[in-house]
């Protein structure tokens, strides 16, 4: 039997998910040794403006001034160097576990600086002061490239984000992190980050609701992660870098809504085409009742108010 890419993908990350051991050296060998997430600081550059155009828009968001709170940006410090451009602040970072690498310094710097002047004039920031990104071109180290910033670096599970003091946060934006937890997970998630916002504070995140295999295997559809039945599904993401859930946007809709946020907008227009040619009868179980604009909201970005 031949099989698919995406089926060979899985049989190689599979032995490494398996415990918490294996997925550190499988993040160890992918990111720091093969680099691996080279490409995050180019597209965090482009979708953290779109965080802020959406929160202006939506919100009302004052961005200078603003403290943002990133929540598991990954491994390029461009989200970091942009909140603190965008808002004169030092942001939040949290991780549930240490990804700053010193190999990706360079290459977020270079990419930010590119985007740094429509970006100030996207959030409405006063262009005259000092010029951080000169200053993190000296240091060779994510730690002080950290300082530099005033940024918060926090690393723990959901649990230890009740130690972030009340009240604290105006914006907390996340980028295809939301996916990768489960329902009751996004319950205290949810609960946490309703806590920690002020009041009136906003929620800013992209959800990818797509097969992440379909990034690597374009033979699959987008929601070909649809078609397994749940108890399949479970024995295929078993582990932290496998996992991921399968809510759709009117779930997280829901989801929002019954953690006490106005959900402001659910925006799905850029990749709406993605699903093209997927047939929902070929859906497992209740997925095949899902309607063509269910199936249109491919990514979400979200903008919700801490009501």
């Amino acid at each position: 039997m031949v099989l698919s890419k995406w089926q060979l993908k899985h049989l190689w990350m599979y032995p490494f998910t398996r415990t918490d051991a294996g997925a550190d050296i499988y993040e160890w060998l992918t990111a720091k040794v093969l680099g691996t997430q080279s490409g995050m600081s180019r597209k965090w550059c482009y979708w953290f403006r779109e965080h802020v155009v959406l929160c202006r828009r939506f919100g009302r968001a004052q961005i200078p001034g603003s403290r943002i709170w990133l929540f598991q940006p990954g491994w390029s410090l461009a989200p970091v160097f942009m909140s603190k451009i965008a808002t004169g602040q030092g942001p939040l970072v949290t991780e549930d576990r240490r990804r700053v690498a010193a190999r990706y310094l360079p290459l977020a710097i270079e990419e930010v600086a590119k985007v740094e002047e429509q970006l100030r004039a996207t959030a409405k920031t006063d262009s005259s002061r000092v010029d951080l990104l000169q200053q993190l071109r000296q240091v060779n180290r994510a730690d002080s490239a950290l300082r530099l910033c005033d940024a918060q670096y926090r690393v723990g599970d959901l649990q230890a984000l009740s130690a972030i003091p009340s009240g604290s946060i105006d914006i907390c934006m996340s980028m295809g992190r939301l996916e990768h937890f489960s329902r009751s997970d996004l319950e205290l998630l949810f609960t946490e980050m309703r806590r920690v916002l002020v009041p009136g504070g906003l929620g800013s995140h992209i959800v990818d609701h797509r097969d992440h295999y379909w990034h690597y295997d374009k033979s699959i559809h987008c929601f070909h992660h649809l078609t397994f039945s749940d108890k399949d599904w479970a024995a295929l993401c078993k582990g932290r870098k496998l996992y991921r859930n399968r809510l759709l946007e009117p779930d997280y809709v829901r989801e929002f809504e019954r953690a006490g946020f106005e959900v402001l907008a659910a925006i799905h227009e850029l990749h709406r085409r993605d699903a093209e040619g997927v047939d929902p009868n070929d859906l497992w179980g209740p997925f095949a009742a899902l309607t063509r604009d269910d199936l249109q909201a491919a990514v979400t970005h979200f903008v919700v108010r801490n009501g």
